[in-house]
């Protein structure tokens, strides 16, 4: 009788420790932010490689954008060398196989200030695109290089084009990937919509994402941009939560909304521009003092240079959007 009661006893104490585990899960649970949440629930994939893809370019005498399967990845509207700067490109990469890059290169300005109308024979620029195993160390590679064409067939030789107010290009390069996304390659093709019912949706969605911002409803906005994070997760983190590419987005993220919103700002003038293969739309903005960056902004008062005061500071973010297949709504995707 007395072994009955201790196992009784035990069996009890055993089930009472399960219970207060699972109220302790269940309270980090409920107490997890909306942004953590997203990355939490997933798996880490386990492959064998986990390649990844970079992207780094380097120019003088000319400002560019860079983009890849027709997403803008990188931008330089400054007069400075750009050197060092890594993209990744996983993200953009939906599988393996052909991906194409189109470089655009634009006049830079001058000693006054203001943009010069034409290319020059000083214009340089060069790109390479290499690969890596997060998995193993040392194991970097280069996939492809680029430069901008020049006279003499050589990369510090005069620009080809010189005397062109503007200058584009597309090269491949070929990815191996062992994750499958799917993006936006089942969407709709915009381009075939009525182009001016297009744009007020467009236009709707903006309002409504920047109406989020100015409220500061995290757990809203995580839901706008569950898919295109999922994918980001899986394809350039391979769903590792300490990825040091996450942990700096939830920083970013955390950012926008622990800090104060300062008041909607109107969209710059814009133009719509189309990507993956007319499946993809985005506002961009024509003002010539925010050339190349979109037409959405939101202003934030931050603790920009960690002194403790709080700068009022303009954001620019691209929303890329497009129109899963079967729906009649606009989704973001990157």
């Amino acid at each position: 009788m007395k072994q009955i009661l201790t196992l009784s006893i035990l069996i009890l104490s055993l089930i009472s420790c399960a219970q207060d585990k699972q109220k302790k899960e269940s309270k980090i649970q409920k107490k997890m932010r909306p942004i953590i949440e997203l990355y939490a629930n997933a798996k880490k994939l386990n492959y064998k490689s986990e390649p990844i893809y970079v992207m780094k370019a380097q120019q003088s005498g000319c400002f560019y954008e860079i983009y890849v399967n027709d997403i803008l990845v990188s931008k330089l509207y400054k007069n400075v060398t750009r050197i060092g700067n890594i993209v990744d490109l996983n993200d953009v990469i939906l599988k393996s196989g052909t991906q194409k890059v189109t470089i655009k290169l634009f006049p830079p300005t001058g000693a006054n200030g203001k943009l010069l109308k034409k290319l020059y024979y000083g214009t340089h620029f060069e790109l390479e695109i290499r690969k890596y195993d997060k998995k193993r160390k040392g194991n970097e590679v280069s996939v492809k290089d680029y430069f901008a064409p020049t006279t003499t067939g050589k990369k510090d030789g005069p620009f080809k084009y010189a005397g062109t107010p503007y200058f584009e290009d597309t090269f491949t390069f070929e990815a191996e990937v062992p994750y499958s996304l799917k993006g936006w390659s089942e969407s709709q093709d915009l381009t075939k919509l009525d182009k001016e019912v297009l744009e007020k949706e467009v236009l709707a969605f903006y309002a409504e994402y920047d109406k989020v911002i100015q409220s500061q409803n995290e757990k809203k906005w995580v839901a706008m941009v569950r898919n295109k994070e999922q994918e980001y997760f899986k394809s350039v983190a391979y769903n590792d939560k300490n990825d040091t590419n996450i942990k700096r987005r939830i920083k970013e993220y955390n950012n926008v909304f622990d800090n104060e919103s300062i008041g909607v700002e109107p969209l710059d003038t814009y133009k719509m521009i189309f990507g993956g293969d007319g499946k993809v739309v985005t506002l961009k903005s024509i003002n010539p003092e925010n050339s190349g960056e979109s037409a959405y902004s939101f202003g934030l008062k931050a603790d920009v240079y960690g002194d403790g005061k709080r700068y009022d500071i303009q954001q620019f973010y691209y929303l890329h959007l497009h129109k899963p297949k079967g729906s009649t709504k606009l989704e973001i995707i990157r």
